[in-house]
């Protein structure tokens, strides 16, 4: 970083002092992306007197540092250890942590909120499940100890002191520095502290997202086809189970990025990626072909299976006029029909090994995903007992009301149904499919990515409805305004509220064990901070569809 650059850093940070804060701290976070950062505090009466020490520091670092950070403490908060700990008990989401943490007294301490999450310092309870109760967090001692040991080079025997000390919560200001570009960080109130994006320049973030996260997903392929399924990235830890539904969306999420980017290698990989489902992950059983999934160690066959296996070999059809999968899609249109639909048009969403039903209903999804990949088949392979089969399955979600479940897979399904036929059934069941739960999803505070696919398929349906000859049958002309202005402005909220909340940007990444692996990544922060595939894809299906409706295209 040059010195025009820090000297801007020093201006910038200047006019965030609080005078009300007895002493200036700063913190200097600093290193590669092969390994965590190092971070260290700086202590002065003035800003000056930190700055200084600050600047002496870092004109001692090598050269080759990839990037810095430079936090000032702006507002802090005096508790004592106990009163810290009811605070840590009143946070109602795994590390949605929303201040970081500083002590004073027999030892100095420090510890930015980016800290205590990528290094697990606060922990849920073993009675937590996500999505169902509160995390009850509370410290590790093995990991703040740890941590001490990393951060100080200090052997911390125990956490007693802290009974004794004195105790600040504190919020900072921050700028975060890259290739000699400096960002300005923003704080928000569930722990994310990432460059200000707005209006101006959201587009230029949005298509940085798009292609890197795509690549990020793409470098999750290996040479065979397999992906790696995911990391929970505090510890680089593996995640070392596979799915086979996951396997095939997320091939289908990096068709979707390939055809946006033009991308011909990640084409490429991608059907590396197919070949090899389609060798592994699909076998012959009682004569029927079949997409198979394990459930530690045990055989399973998911309707949702099957129909991402029949997507993600139309995605890859249509945008490269290839059609060696057309046998396959066919098949397992047929296997679809036969084995787990119904005479009465109900789905069966699980089989045993022994193509015994296991459970007739397991997750809404693979309703949704069942329709809209038939559809997608039907599109290319103009086969009428294919849309034979969509045209059961979209009654049938009609007449028992399914529009309740809010789903985005019935969102894509409904929208693309209705390219083929068009009803005003129809059109009354994806707006409620959309706008039933819509204040719900502008309130939702987790990065939630499926939420934006439902809202840019809600969204393409409404353009239909537009030019739709009987609209006025379906909603009145003012209410049609109204649905389609509120449907817009919660897609734009949510796409934005995704990107600061859900992308592993590298000032957030840079606090965990391998931020080379997980740069541009797409996480779910209260779960561990996981980074599955599936939630590359879901991430970047919503970006590539909203980013294609700002262009004005499908």
């Amino acid at each position: 970083m040059g010195k025009v650059a820090f000297n801007q850093l020093f201006e910038n940070l200047e006019t965030y002092v609080n005078p009300a804060l007895k002493t200036t701290v700063l913190v200097l976070s600093y290193g590669q992306n092969k390994a965590r950062c190092q971070v260290k505090e700086f202590y002065g009466r003035t800003f000056e007197k930190s700055w200084e020490q600050l600047f002496a520091f870092y004109r001692s670092l090598p050269s080759n540092i990839a990037y810095y950070r430079i936090d000032l403490i702006t507002e802090e908060q005096t508790l004592s250890f106990e009163e810290l700990l009811e605070s840590i008990d009143e946070v109602k989401r795994n590390n949605y942590i929303p201040f970081g943490i500083r002590v004073e007294g027999f030892k100095k301490r420090l510890f930015l909120k980016e800290e205590l999450v990528a290094n697990a310092i606060l922990i849920p309870s073993k009675e937590h499940i996500v999505g169902k109760n509160r995390p009850q967090l509370q410290f590790s001692e093995k990991n703040f100890k740890n941590y001490i040991k990393r951060k100080y080079n200090i052997e911390e025997y125990t956490m007693n002191y802290l009974l004794k000390s004195t105790i600040h919560t504190f919020k900072t200001q921050a700028f975060f520095i890259e290739n000699d570009t400096t960002y300005e960080l923003l704080s928000d109130d569930i722990g994310n502290q990432v460059r200000v994006i707005e209006e101006t320049n959201f587009q230029e973030n949005l298509d940085l997202v798009i292609e890197r996260g795509a690549n990020y997903l793409l470098d999750q392929l290996d040479e065979t086809g397999k992906f790696i399924y995911g990391y929970f990235p505090c510890y680089d830890s593996q995640i070392n189970n596979y799915n086979s539904i996951r396997h095939f969306s997320s091939l289908y999420a990096l068709f979707e990025a390939a055809e946006f980017l033009a991308d011909k290698k990640m084409i490429q990989s991608g059907l590396e990626g197919l070949l090899w489902g389609f060798e592994h992950l699909s076998e012959v059983n009682q004569g029927e072909f079949l997409i198979k999934d394990f459930d530690k160690g045990v055989i399973e066959y998911k309707l949702g299976a099957q129909a991402m296996a029949i997507l993600a070999a139309a995605k890859y059809t249509q945008i490269t006029g290839d059609t060696q999968f057309f046998e396959n899609m066919k098949t397992l249109t047929h296997t679809i029909e036969k084995i787990f639909l119904t005479k009465e048009n109900e789905t069966i969403h699980v089989f045993d090994e022994n193509l015994k039903i296991k459970e007739q209903f397991r997750i809404i999804y693979y309703d949704g995903e069942a329709l809209f990949s038939m559809l997608r088949a039907y599109e290319l392979m103009k086969d009428e007992e294919i849309f034979a089969i969509c045209k059961r399955l979209m009654s049938h979600f009609v007449k028992h009301n399914y529009e309740k479940y809010n789903d985005h897979w019935l969102s894509y399904a409904v929208n693309e149904f209705l390219k083929h036929e068009e009803q005003d059934e129809y059109y009354q069941f994806g707006l409620k499919n959309a706008l039933n739960r819509l204040n719900f999803i502008e309130k939702r505070d987790t990065a939630y990515p499926t939420m934006l696919e439902l809202l840019t398929a809600a969204t393409k349906m409404i353009l239909k409805l537009e030019v739709y000859d009987n609209r006025q049958k379906v909603i009145s002309d003012a209410d049609f305004q109204d649905a389609k202005n509120r449907i817009f402005e919660v897609m734009e909220h949510r796409a934005h509220h995704e990107m600061v909340t859900g992308v592993m940007f590298p000032e957030f990444s840079m606090y965990f064990k391998a931020p080379y692996k997980i740069e541009y990544g797409f996480f779910a922060r209260h779960d561990r901070f996981r980074m599955r595939i599936d939630d590359a894809e879901h991430f970047l299906s919503g970006f590539v569809n909203f980013r294609m409706l700002m262009n004005g295209s499908e």
